[in-house]
């Protein structure tokens, strides 16, 4: 059984810091939780973090309130106090979100895969993208294209072939449709293997976008997928 969670932190980051610093590893393992962000240089060194590209960080965090999204990042110190590494925290944030509900509708492209809108309730859905086979639920060996329109939303589409190449400015629609409070990120994701890779984009002339595929994407492209 989880231990209570102590209840929501109002004061200031400094003191919470320092604070888990004293706290038994059990006791916080259950409030442990992954968050996305842009550029994380604010930030500091040396919080607990893995780098998608300069402009995606995916951040490890204390959830300060069970009743919202609030938390703290963590840093070296906590992992030291801890008696674990930052590969150890991180599983133990991914699977505690295993079990954070969440809702998911799919919006049909035309093509031949379906664009999935996935809304957090009990935590960012943004940031299930770092788990996505667990949402997915289903085989994808040339892996999908995910946007983050919201800190809540993840809208994803999975590849099964150059006919579904189409869904790409299918899903850059459905993006800016959702894009209300500002995206996390107006990149493309390509997920594939337990590897995010981010390419840029930009609405083109007349509707669609223009998406700058990375070598390894347009290698994908040209050469594995099926027709």
């Amino acid at each position: 059984m989880n231990p209570p969670h102590p209840g929501r932190y109002s004061g200031p980051q400094g003191n919470l810091h320092e604070e888990l610093l004293r706290v038994p590893f059990d006791a916080v393992a259950p409030w442990l939780r992954v968050i996305l962000t842009g550029d994380p240089t604010p930030l500091g060194a040396d919080k607990l973090a893995y780098s998608i590209n300069p402009h995606l960080t995916a951040l490890l965090v204390y959830r300060t309130d069970p009743g919202s999204y609030s938390s703290a990042v963590l840093d070296r110190r906590h992992a030291h106090a801890w008696g674990r590494n930052k590969q150890d925290l991180w599983f133990t944030a991914l699977g505690n979100m295993a079990y954070d509900r969440y809702q998911e509708y799919t919006v049909n492209s035309g093509t031949d895969t379906d664009v999935h809108v996935v809304q957090g309730i009990d935590w960012a859905g943004s940031a299930h993208v770092m788990r996505l086979p667990e949402v997915m639920r289903r085989p994808a060996p040339h892996g999908a294209l995910v946007m983050l329109p919201d800190s809540n939303v993840m809208v994803y589409a999975v590849l099964h072939s150059r006919r579904s190449l189409p869904v790409i400015p299918f899903l850059y629609d459905v993006f800016r449709r959702l894009n209300e409070n500002g995206p996390v990120t107006d990149q493309m994701l390509w997920w594939r293997g337990g590897r995010v890779e981010g390419m840029s984009t930009r609405p083109a002339e007349g509707g669609g976008v223009q998406l700058r595929q990375s070598p390894e994407f347009n290698d994908l492209v040209e050469r594995e997928l099926p027709a």
